[in-house]
């Protein structure tokens, strides 16, 4: 029997009355939600490729992300909205009695479980999509294609829209793990993103090794080379529809009836060769389970090419299998580590696992420990695999190594499914010197436990594990209480907080009840994403104290007995995320992706070099990557223009011996091009009306030929004196900066600024470093500066050494820009102030690392969280710059304010600010003021 649902009528009443339920909640939840992201800056994205046929998104609308993925999926996916959802109705079986069917109906608003859902194809009435040609699958070992979607997806976010890949994973469900998810988690935009590429590798137990993504750097030669010398393998056809290169190996290795494989092993080989001989930085390793046992083991690997990052780390992976072991693997080349691990375990009762007299003697981990008895506990699907892993992390932080990444997994015993064996691998990578591993970690997991399969029923639960850090889990608490409905349980002997909610939706993949039987129940959509990435932004955003280390996905079945020879199994949901804290909190940087129109029509006189898309004005705004040649001309401008010297503004910075370029960004914005030749033919009109024109060259035209070339026609030569100049900034800052260019406010007050209410351009490469500032966000780019290189109309220049308000010189027409000579005065630095806005065009944004001859570099400075935007470059008064600059600005004592007073001006950033005269200071003096 299927279960005693009850009559037709009392089954639809119930589901009448659940739907007006879900309909209340929904509005709540929606209005709670809705104000939770008006109040996130910096947002995270779920993008879930499912291969049923829908892809759906949750999390915060950033910078009309949205909008940019409607047009990416729609083009590339051939996908469309989704209009209806699979809904139970009470209906009939064959002998009369009620049960619970489902069907699909068109979709109301507090039907949506994601924030937005694509369907690629057709959705018929039984709940399945036809026609969907995107997702591929074949044979019986679990070739499929998803991999090479979800590199589709990445590249599309990085390198074209700027977020950050933060983690991704896979999922298998169905009856042979043949339903396959993939979860791609982003981060908000970073200027960086839009050039370094990703490379997916994909480990196959049945014996195969995918790749998916560029050929960068020849990476595709030196797998090869890899694969043949390590693992014996050799390169084969690939089918490009599923992957992009694949080789065939016998490298991977399982035995016995426990689940005991050596992919663990062999993916630390690969993740040294990756990291340590080829420069990579592995972002993300999961693992999935293909076949009726789920015993084909899959594991995907995802790394980026991050040029500038000192690589050559260690990594190590440690994976709990709770049928009583604990592997080691990646311990090679760190003895005092594989010992620490050793000796911990041992003093809580583990042993050297000993091997069966009819085990081979290949090694399938490099260290294998059984453990004592309850160790592990496993309770159904309930476990304490988290608990062990924050456990594992706390110690190897104590020895210096970091936590990277996590994922869990199972294999059953038996075919049918009763006897689940989990695992979990947790890789750690050794603490770098400017790392502090002692921060401690937080691992929260939403889960649902099923309870019966006709109907499918399930509770929710939320799970914490770690230290009560600065009072998260008040918080916590009080945050799930408000947006999950979440219910305090107390403290379990696997877990340190246990919450109870009744707000996950877990929907069937089809009405189809013989599916029911083969592939289980619920397989369908679910809320877990949208809440997620509310969760994420809760704690990385909102609290400012935490960062996001694993967001990791998983289902897992629960099997349910019907009649005698029957079962059903029905899908529970888990998502395991997990938080490092960062005492004090941290700037959090974000690049703004608004889209810019198009121009419409062809800018004035672009440039030849320029794509065509912007030479004709049909695209807004494109970013490119610089060329090598590109690259080498900033490299020749920063080098010619240095100075070993500092000034007031710098006094506190230990000066870089060389400004070494990694990456470059190109520009092509037709709408500020156009602005600008515009501005340059009224400069030229001027120039030629004037009487005498005073041409100053900059030390940028005088080292660097090639950037002084670019400004001089071979008909005409330079006649409007163009040049190009430095700016000092954040990554994040720089990227705005590209997109809107500066903006000038000259009303307002003379003070704040040296030389008059304008935009401050430097000739020399120092000068703007004294203004550039790195994220410091403790990830990959921390480290990494920014320089603007502008082109500038610099015309005839009234060159001055005093300060003092000079901007109605060029207003009044009789000059273009200013030169304060500093240099000539104090023996400093010349700089270049312009007052209309056309003047520049930001062309270039250089990344840069600042090199020091001595054997240690200085400390980074701290950011403040009440400053996340750290350009400190002195702009001029109502200088608007999105995001704002530095709190940090110039400002010149006016006539009539002895020391003691207490003056009033406008902060570039736009605030007032209430500045007491310093002693021993007299008016005309300039003072650098922080807020």
């Amino acid at each position: 029997a299927m279960g005693n649902e009850g009559s037709k009528q009392e089954i639809q009443t119930r589901i009448d009355q659940q739907r007006e339920q879900e309909r209340t909640y929904f509005d709540q939840q929606m209005q709670i939600l809705k104000q939770l992201d008006t109040r996130t800056k910096v947002p995270h994205l779920l993008i879930e490729l499912r291969n049923l046929g829908y892809v759906e998104i949750c999390g915060k609308d950033l910078g009309g992300i949205y909008g940019k993925l409607d047009q990416f999926l729609t083009q590339s996916f051939k996908a469309g909205e989704s209009q209806q959802v699979l809904l139970p109705y009470g209906d009939e079986n064959g002998c009369g009695c009620g049960q619970t069917s489902h069907r699909m109906a068109p979709r109301e608003p507090f039907d949506d479980v994601a924030d937005k859902r694509y369907v690629l194809g057709q959705e018929m009435g039984n709940g399945r999509v036809q026609g969907n040609g995107i997702y591929q699958s074949r044979g019986e070992e679990g070739e499929n294609n998803m991999g090479k979607l979800t590199m589709h997806v990445v590249d599309f976010m990085t390198n074209q829209c700027g977020w950050g890949l933060q983690l991704s994973d896979g999922g298998n469900l169905g009856r042979y793990g043949q339903m396959r998810e993939s979860q791609i988690k982003f981060k908000a935009p970073h200027p960086l993103n839009l050039m370094a590429p990703h490379i997916m590798i994909e480990l196959r137990q049945v014996g195969y090794v995918e790749v998916n993504g560029k050929n960068n750097e020849q990476i595709y030669e030196k797998l090869a080379g890899f694969v043949q010398s390590k693992w014996g393998g050799s390169q084969i056809q690939a089918d490009p529809i599923y992957c992009d290169l694949k080789f065939r190996t016998s490298a991977f290795k399982s035995r016995g009836t426990e689940g005991e494989n050596n992919m663990g092993l062999k993916t630390m080989e690969l993740v040294d060769f990756m990291t340590q001989k080829c420069s990579w930085t592995l972002l993300t390793c999961t693992g999935g389970n293909y076949g009726r046992r789920g015993d084909k083991r899959e594991q995907q690997l995802i790394f980026r090419n991050d040029e500038f990052v000192q690589h050559g780390e260690h990594h190590m992976m440690i994976e709990f299998r709770d049928q009583g072991y604990i592997e080691l693997n990646g311990l090679h080349d760190v003895p005092e580590a594989a010992a620490a691990v050793d000796g911990w375990y041992k003093q809580m009762g583990c042993r050297d696992y000993q091997a069966g007299f009819w085990e081979s003697s290949e090694l399938y981990c490099d260290k294998k420990l059984s453990t004592s008895g309850g160790f592990y506990f496993r309770q159904g699907t309930t476990n304490n695999l988290g608990k062990r892993t924050i456990e594992l992390a706390t110690f190897l932080a104590s020895q210096g190594w970091m936590l990277l990444l996590a994922n869990g997994g199972n294999v059953s015993a038996d075919h049918e499914g009763f006897h689940i064996r989990r695992e979990q691998q947790v890789k750690f990578t050794r603490a770098r010197p400017t790392d502090d591993p002692s921060h401690p970690l937080l691992m929260i997991e939403l889960r649902t436990i099923p309870t019966n399969h006709t109907p499918a029923q399930y509770n929710g639960f939320i799970e914490i594990n770690g230290p009560n850090t600065n009072q998260i889990y008040e918080k916590i608490v009080g945050y799930m209480q408000q947006t999950m409905r979440a219910r305090q349980v107390g403290r379990t002997s696997y877990c340190d907080l246990l919450l109870s909610t009744d707000i996950f939706r877990l929907r069937e993949s089809t009405g189809d009840h013989y599916e029911y039987r083969y592939n289980g129940r619920l397989n369908g959509e679910s809320n877990f994403g949208r809440y997620t990435m509310r969760l994420c932004d809760f704690m990385v955003d909102h609290l400012g104290e935490w960062d996001l280390v694993v967001c990791n996905g998983n289902s897992i079945d629960t099997v349910f007995r019907v009649g005698k020879d029957d079962t059903i199994s029905v899908t529970g949901r888990e998502q395991q995320l997990i938080f490092r804290h960062r005492p004090g909190g941290r700037a959090v940087f974000m690049a703004d992706s608004a889209q810019v129109a198009a121009l419409g029509r062809a800018p004035l006189q672009p440039p030849k070099y320029w794509s065509e898309g912007t030479k004709d004005g049909s695209v807004g705004h494109f970013l490119a990557p610089a060329t090598p040649a590109e690259k080498a001309m900033i490299q020749k401008a920063l080098d010619g223009t240095y100075k070993k010297k500092t000034t007031r503004d710098g006094k506190e910075r230990v000066l870089a011996d060389r400004f070494v370029v990694v990456s470059a960004l190109r520009s092509e914005h037709p709408a500020l091009w156009d602005k600008y030749a515009n501005r340059r033919r009224e400069v030229l009109n001027k120039t030629r009306e004037r009487r005498h024109n005073d041409f100053q060259e900059p030390k940028t035209s005088e080292f660097c030929p090639e950037l002084k070339e670019r400004c001089t026609s071979k008909s005409v030569g330079n006649p409007t004196n163009e040049a190009y100049l430095f700016h000092g900034s954040n990554p994040t800052s720089a990227i705005s900066i590209l997109g809107t260019s500066f903006k000038i406010d000259l009303a307002g007050a003379s003070v704040g600024t040296m030389f008059g209410p304008g935009v401050y351009l430097a000739e020399s490469s120092t000068k703007s470093d004294e203004y550039a500032r790195d994220e410091n966000t403790g990830g990959a780019y921390d480290g990494l500066f920014a320089v603007l290189l502008c082109r500038t109309v610099m015309g005839s220049s009234y060159v001055i050494e005093k300060p003092g308000n000079y901007a109605d010189k060029c207003t009044s027409g009789d000059f273009d820009t200013v030169i304060g000579d500093r240099e000539k005065a104090v023996g400093t630095f010349r700089e270049v102030i312009v007052f209309d806005e056309g003047s520049i065009y930001p062309e270039y944004v250089a990344f840069y690392r600042r090199e020091f001859n001595s054997t240690t570099a200085p400390a980074p400075a701290q950011a403040s969280m009440a400053d996340p935007a750290a350009d400190r470059e002195t702009p001029a008064e109502g200088v608007s710059i999105a995001p704002p600059g530095g709190r940090e600005c110039q400002i010149q004592i006016p006539a009539g304010a002895p020391p003691g007073s207490t003056i009033e001006c406008k902060a570039p950033w736009g605030d007032t600010l209430q500045v007491k005269v310093p002693e021993g200071t007299k008016p005309g003096d300039v003072i650098t003021v922080k807020a």
